[in-house]
């Protein structure tokens, strides 16, 4: 379905209830969903064909004694809803960089966007395009030792998966002892040879711990969650 001749289609729709069938229900309309009290404009609500079939002259959608008008719906749904009704080019996305996408909300937005009747909303979740609004690039991972590691500065959108791995390397150590030469074998001059002799180099075990990192970068896509 094309989201912007739903888009459309509704905007046309609303216009002409507009200057029939509603004129009888108050500009500014109190509703009571569930509970919860929500103040709206009633050209908003025609964004609904559930709310322009409720206050066409095939329904007679009575107030209750307080003035305000009560449908039986999941108010914190409905505030999603009516947000969307009052920008309907702008869709939702409810994702974080810590739990991803809140696929539990989304599919309960959708069934209740199908029910209120809200055709470019019900589309844009039904076919998941909210996916498309967010990219992950991985880098190529980089290998450290605890030594290398320093404090760094990096945007809020990018995180680093760090692997701790204990290593075990062989460092050259000096026939005469020399310290600076540890590891070192190039520093090694004649008296270190002579000092040796015909014995094979020496070697020490030494623990180390290797760093493996990934960095990530999260990208938000905007143009996908508005209706141009």
């Amino acid at each position: 379905m094309d989201v912007h001749k739903s888009a459309a289609d509704a905007q046309d729709a609303a216009s002409n209830h507009t200057t029939t069938s509603t004129t009888r229900y108050p500009n500014i309309m109190i509703l009571d969903i569930g509970g919860r009290i929500f103040k709206v404009s009633r050209i908003t609500l025609l964004e609904s064909g559930l709310f322009r079939h409720q206050m066409s002259n095939r329904f007679t959608w009575e107030p209750e004694a307080d003035g305000s008008y009560f449908l039986d719906a999941d108010p914190d749904l409905f505030e999603h809803l009516l947000r969307f009704m009052r920008r309907p080019n702008i869709f939702p996305l409810f994702y974080t960089t810590c739990t991803g996408f809140d696929y539990d909300l989304y599919n309960r937005l959708e069934n209740e966007a199908e029910y209120f009747q809200i055709e470019a909303l019900h589309t844009w979740l039904m076919e998941k395009r909210y996916l498309r609004a967010v990219m992950l690039h991985r880098y190529q991972p980089q290998t450290r030792t605890l030594d290398d590691l320093s404090p760094e500065k990096a945007p809020i959108s990018e995180t680093e998966d760090m692997h701790m791995l204990p290593r075990v390397k062989q460092v050259y150590i000096c026939p005469r002892g020399i310290g600076v030469h540890r590891g070192e074998p190039d520093k090694c001059g004649r008296a270190c040879h002579e000092a040796q002799g015909d014995n094979d180099d020496e070697f020490e075990e030494v623990l180390y711990t290797e760093v493996v990192s990934v960095r990530k970068e999260v990208e938000f896509i905007g143009s996908v969650c508005r209706l141009e």
